[in-house]
């Protein structure tokens, strides 16, 4: 008998004792090892082999589950670590799926709770609210520029209190502590066309994906772009949302009302600020503040990481558009039907609009 799947599955359940006896069999081509309750697979068939060719990397995503979350395997080393991890009640999080504005929340949440200190909003954002699983996610990407990153799960766990720390995990892969400690918690999501016409230009700008539109959209209509399903990772807050310490946005409501956004989560984080501060913080937060503000646009990262002409020989850019609707401009009209048609479906006796 062969198994020719190779898992890494890290919890002592029932099926990991039996696949455990299974492993006695030396023709099996099989890799067990039980840790902390996340288990790994590699990717396989079509799609594995279209991800390959897009990020130009042999093998660059495996599967995490629970969630068939897609990450580079360097995930495996650092799994359990991220889901042990100590939580503090002072602690905020700002999770999301990529691209739905979580920059722009991000700097939103960590002035607010810095009372507006924009000297200190001068350093760059990535040390202020590090992104905890950063280390995996540039994992597949070369360059001595990886190294001034550091290990951003190390720079989380040695940060003072109070902690502003950002992730894109699922919450079932995010600490376990997290459900216990409760600290505070801002989630925020997208219209899925938009996000995935953001999604695509990052990762083209970001890891040099190389591939056409329409393939990234079938990618992500089945959740097989990097982190995998959004539905999942959207609905694990949604249902969450009547928590105390939860505050869920959409990027949409963000862009109706900056002001108002702004005043709902400064009572969320338990600060009051004054009309003057509102709009201090809304022209520090405007598109146009935000796209040339080297703290957030990740501009000194990517002149590292692809030389100091880079910028000037492409017109992509990590803060890109922020606007509402510009998938009409990229999507087909037969894509946007399928979009509209899935979009649909999953949202169907949710309670959540996306429009």
């Amino acid at each position: 008998m062969k198994i020719r799947r190779k898992d890494t599955y890290t919890e002592n359940t029932e099926p990991c004792r039996l696949l455990a006896g299974i492993c006695k069999d030396s023709d099996l081509v099989f890799s067990l090892v039980c840790r902390g309750g996340i288990r790994y697979t590699p990717l396989e068939g079509e799609e594995a082999r279209k991800l390959d060719r897009m990020f130009n990397r042999q093998n660059c995503l495996i599967e995490v589950h629970p969630g068939h979350v897609l990450l580079p395997s360097k995930y495996e080393e650092l799994g359990d670590r991220i889901r042990g991890m100590e939580v503090r009640s002072s602690d905020v999080w700002v999770v999301s799926y990529p691209r739905t504005g979580s920059t722009w929340l991000q700097e939103m949440v960590w002035c607010i709770g810095n009372d507006l200190d924009l000297e200190r909003a001068k350093i760059l954002q990535h040390l202020r609210t590090p992104l905890l699983e950063l280390t995996v996610l540039m994992a597949n990407d070369d360059g001595e520029w990886m190294r001034d990153l550091g290990n951003s799960v190390e720079l989380v766990e040695n940060m003072q209190s109070p902690r502003y720390i950002k992730s894109h995990l699922t919450w079932e892969l995010l600490p376990a502590a997290l459900s216990t400690v409760k600290p505070k918690v801002v989630y925020i999501t997208r219209n899925p066309k938009d996000m995935c016409v953001s999604y695509y230009h990052y990762c083209t700008l970001v890891h040099n994906m190389k591939g056409s539109f329409e393939d990234f959209c079938e990618l992500f209509l089945k959740g097989r772009v990097p982190l995998g399903p959004i539905w999942s990772h959207i609905f694990g807050f949604w249902r969450r949302r009547h928590e105390p310490n939860i505050l869920f946005l959409t990027y949409e409501e963000l862009k109706r009302d900056q002001e108002a956004a702004i005043r709902k989560t400064a009572t969320f984080l338990g600060k009051t600020l004054t009309e003057t501060e509102v709009s201090k913080l809304a022209n520090h937060l405007s598109f146009s503040s935000m796209r040339k503000n080297p703290s957030v646009n990740l501009e000194p990262i990517m002149t590292k990481k692809n030389g100091p002409d880079f910028l000037q020989a492409t017109e992509l850019r990590f803060i890109r558009k922020g606007e509402v609707g510009d998938w009409k401009n990229h999507m087909t009209p037969e894509m946007t039907t399928r979009f509209d048609a899935w979009i649909e479906e999953n949202l169907r006796g949710t309670g959540l609009s996306l429009n």
